[in-house]
């Protein structure tokens, strides 16, 4: 029999909702929002009627949120820079803490949340919703089967539709003292994906990026092809537009990394693409495998196959993987099931993620074993 299990949800915008939408199905009415917080008002009252919970507490702070009668646990979905306060307020209260990814803004932040989970005893699950997509967990299981030998280099993407791109470029993930840097704030899925299929951490990195397309002078795009085209989703608190000097982001960038484990890896993003992308290519000793995120798909080949073999998949825009972790969290909710991603991988994806930003930043090849020894790893 299942138990009654309430949640404060800190952040009310459109990830708050749209993960919600996948935890309510399979909750089978098990899940009550007993409190919200946002700091827009209309946006609290507007998602309650939305989930459908008039019960709902509107609360004037996270704080009064996370400790309202009745919270098990607490679910973030707040400004990346704010994190860190959620969480620990969630840990401080004895709540369980779903949190959205990246764990946080630095490493120093990184390393608090972690140190305070340990010491909490609490469940710490978070969002990184592609380790849970079929299309990834069929690819992991391809490359520990031996069948291709051992990983050699990996070639990974990401590059996101021009409207995409804008709807960052007008939120407050243009921030970077708000959202982080763009490799953090949005590839950090790629990268906690590239430290699960590598299985070590890297040792040195070196990253080139810039912003390029994303400026004044090209606002004349907004003319060209209509406005509609670089505003995708809703946000009632964007910008007049992209194409403005209003963002310290880079978006374009390309990096380099060598793991522990002698594993080279290269990453791309873009923010502005026709054709978008979001692909990884595995190079191995006895064969190779491709993956398309786009296509869902997978080809891989042994070197003594006569013919490739193709895997094609079912899923959304996440692959599949928001139905899934949403599943697996409520049976962490009710099991206590420990989360397949927790506080170690948002740990170590955000150090990876900076890194790569500040060797962007400086022009200079990053050593990120001091870190990594700092943080016992």
């Amino acid at each position: 029999m299942c138990k009654k299990i309430g949640i404060a949800v800190i952040g009310n915008g459109n990830r708050a909702r749209g993960v919600l939408s996948y935890l309510f199905p399979v909750s089978q009415d098990n899940i009550r929002i007993v409190s919200v917080y946002d700091p827009d008002q209309a946006e609290m009252e507007d998602v309650c009627k939305v989930w459908n919970m008039p019960d709902a507490l509107c609360c004037n702070s996270s704080v009064e949120a996370i400790t309202a009668p009745g919270v098990d646990w607490v679910m973030i979905f707040s400004p990346n820079v704010f994190h860190k306060q959620h969480i620990l307020e969630g840990f401080q209260a004895g709540k369980h803490v779903f949190s959205e990814k990246p764990l946080a803004t630095s490493i120093e932040d990184c390393k608090m949340i972690y140190d305070a989970w340990q010491q909490s005893g609490q469940l710490f699950a978070t969002g990184f919703v592609l380790r849970y997509a079929n299309i990834y967990r069929t690819t992991k299981e391809i490359l520990d089967s031996g069948k291709l030998g051992r990983l050699l280099t990996l070639e990974a993407n990401e590059h996101i539709r021009p409207g995409h791109g804008g709807y960052i470029m007008c939120n407050w993930r243009r921030l970077t003292r708000i959202a982080g840097p763009h490799i953090l704030e949005k590839c950090c899925h790629d990268l906690d994906l590239i430290n699960w299929f590598c299985q070590s951490l890297p040792s040195k990195v070196v990253s080139f990026g810039g912003r390029e397309f994303f400026r004044p002078e090209n606002r004349c795009m907004e003319e060209k092809y209509g406005k509609e085209m670089f505003h995708m989703w809703r946000d009632p608190h964007r910008t007049e537009t992209p194409f403005s000097d209003d963002t310290d982001l880079m978006d374009n960038q390309v990096s380099i990394a060598e793991y522990r484990n002698r594993i080279r890896v290269s990453f791309t993003s873009t923010m502005s693409n026709a054709i978008p992308e979001r692909r990884m290519s595995f190079h191995c000793s006895e064969g190779n495998l491709d993956l398309d995120l786009y296509k869902m798909q997978i080809r891989y080949k042994n070197i003594a196959d006569e013919n490739e073999t193709v895997l094609n998949f079912d899923g959304d825009f996440h692959g599949g993987g928001d139905a899934v972790i949403m599943k697996e969290l409520f049976d962490t909710m009710q099991n206590g099931t420990a989360p397949s991603c927790s506080g170690n991988e948002g740990l170590e994806s955000a150090v990876f993620a900076l890194a790569l930003d500040q060797a962007a930043q400086n022009g200079a090849v990053v050593d990120l074993e001091p870190v990594w020894k700092s943080l016992g790893r």
